[in-house]
C-alpha cells in the first residue's frame, strides 16, 4: 500500500442556504470582517446582501472592499490589506470566483505580515500567520475554498505574470459551499469554471504526487462533471444539476490541495496572460495533448480515466481502453462549447519557444508531471494545441 498524507484543515458546510452561516462563523474569529468582492456580481445577484445581513445578525461589523479584477495584482491585495489594518479587521471573507478568493487569502497574509506582496511569492515563505479566512465561492471551477494556493498576477514593465503563494497556513478556516450562488452564471463562466474543475481532478489523478484518497476524490468528480455540466449548460436553472457541479468542483480542489497540479496549469497561465483566454477555457485549450504526451507512462490509470468519462472500455486492452480517455475529454470539451485551437489568431514560433523557456523554469509543474517533458516537447504540445496540429 503506498504511503501517503492527507491534509485538509478546512471546515466545509456544503448545501442550499448555507451563505446564510457566514455571520455565526465569522463571529468565532472577531467582531469585524473584510469583505473581498469582485466589481459588482456579487451585489448584483444578491449574494453580497446575503453576507451582509448574516454579519450584522451575528454582532459582526463588515468591511467591504470590492472592485478585485480578474487574475487579481499584488497591488490589489496590498490595498486590501491595508484597509484591513486601518479598520482593525479579525477575519477575512472572500465571496466571489477564483479571483476574490485567491485575492482573500493575499489579502489576509498581508494583514499580518509586512509588505511587499512579492517575498511571500512561492512555498511556505508567510513568517505570521494570517488573519483567518473564510471563502464563500459564487462559481463551480476553482475550489479555492479548499486550498492553500492564492494565483496572483505580478505586473512589471515587461508584462504581467501569473504566481503562485503556496502554504498550508493560507488554508480557509471555513468554507460555505452554497450551489444557489452559482444559479445566475452565465454559460460561458459554467463552462469555463466547469472545465477548470475538470483539469484539477484529471491533473490530480494523472499527477506524480497523487495518492489514494484523491485518486478517489478526482474519479468521482469526473464522473460528475461529465454527467451534470452538460445539464446545467442546457438547463441553467436545474439546481440540483448545479449542486452535483459545484460539488464535483469542491472534491477537485481537495484533489490538487493534497496532489498540485501539472503541466496543464503552468503552460496555460502564459495563454491567459498573453491571449486573455479565460484560465479554464486555457487549460481545456491544453487538456487532450497534455494528457496524450503523459498517455504511455499512465496507461491503467488513463484506461480508468476513460470509464470515468463514459467511454466503452469493455474488451479492450489497456493501450486501448487508455487512448479512449483522450476522445472522451475532447468529446465534452466540444459539448460544452470550448475551442479545439486557436487557429483563428496568427501565433508567432518565437512566443511559443518564449513561452515553453518559461515552463521549463518550473521545476516543480515538470518534476510532477507523470513524463520528463524536455523543451522540445512543451513547443510541440503549445503548437498542438494552439495550433490544431496533429500528428
Amino acid at each position: 500500500m503506498q504511503e501517503f498524507e492527507f491534509y485538509l484543515p478546512t471546515k466545509i458546510y456544503f448545501g442550499e442556504g448555507v451563505i446564510k452561516k457566514a455571520g455565526q462563523e465569522a463571529r468565532r474569529f472577531g467582531q469585524r470582517a473584510l469583505v473581498v468582492t469582485g466589481k459588482s456580481s456579487a451585489k448584483k445577484t444578491g449574494a453580497l446582501q446575503k453576507v451582509e445581513i448574516s454579519l450584522k445578525e451575528a454582532g459582526v461589523e463588515m468591511v467591504l472592499f470590492e472592485g478585485v479584477e480578474p487574475n487579481p495584482s499584488l497591488k490589489t491585495a496590498e490595498s486590501g490589506a491595508e484597509l484591513a489594518k486601518e479598520k482593525r479587521c479579525q477575519v477575512v471573507i472572500g465571496l466571489g470566483g477564483g479571483s476574490p478568493m485567491d485575492a482573500a487569502k493575499a489579502v489576509a497574509v498581508l494583514s499580518t505580515n509586512p509588505a511587499p506582496a512579492d517575498q511571500y511569492l512561492g512555498r511556505n515563505r508567510v513568517k505570521e500567520p494570517p488573519l483567518p479566512i473564510i471563502e464563500i465561492p459564487t462559481t463551480a471551477g476553482t475550489g479555492s475554498e479548499v486550498t492553500p494556493y492564492a494565483v496572483l498576477t505580478e505586473i512589471k514593465k515587461e508584462g504581467s505574470r501569473k504566481k503562485i503563494l503556496t502554504d498550508h497556513l493560507i488554508f480557509p478556516k471555513v468554507a460555505l459551499v452554497d450551489p444557489e450562488l452559482t444559479l445566475s452564471l452565465p454559460g460561458s463562466i459554467t463552462a469555463d469554471t466547469g472545465v477548470d474543475a475538470l483539469s484539477h481532478a484529471i491533473e490530480g489523478y494523472i499527477a506524480n504526487n497523487s495518492q489514494p484518497i484523491s485518486d478517489l476524490l478526482a474519479l468521482k468528480a469526473i464522473k460528475l462533471l461529465v454527467h451534470h455540466l452538460p445539464k446545467v449548460m442546457d438547463n441553467p436553472e436545474d439546481i440540483k444539476a448545479r449542486s452535483y457541479v459545484l460539488y464535483a468542483s469542491l472534491l477537485a480542489g481537495m484533489v490538487i490541495a493534497q496532489t498540485g497540479t501539472i503541466l496543464v496549469h503552468g503552460m496555460g497561465y502564459r495563454i491567459t496572460s498573453d491571449f486573455g483566454l479565460p484560465h479554464g477555457r486555457a487549460n481545456g485549450l491544453l487538456l487532450p495533448w497534455v494528457c496524450e504526451f503523459n498517455l504511455t507512462e499512465r496507461y491503467d490509470k488513463f484506461a480508468l480515466l476513460a470509464e470515468s468519462l463514459g467511454e466503452e472500455v469493455k474488451n479492450l486492452s489497456k493501450e486501448e481502453a487508455a487512448k479512449k480517455a483522450i476522445r472522451g475529454i475532447q468529446r465534452l470539451l466540444r459539448e460544452l462549447g470550448m475551442p479545439e485551437n486557436l487557429k483563428d489568431r496568427k501565433i508567432k514560433e518565437e512566443t511559443i519557444r518564449e513561452f515553453a523557456e518559461e515552463i521549463m523554469q518550473d521545476e516543480r509543474k515538470l518534476a510532477n508531471n507523470p513524463r520528463r517533458a524536455t523543451l522540445e516537447d512543451i513547443i510541440k504540445i503549445y503548437k498542438r494545441a494552439l495550433r490544431g496540429e496533429i500528428s
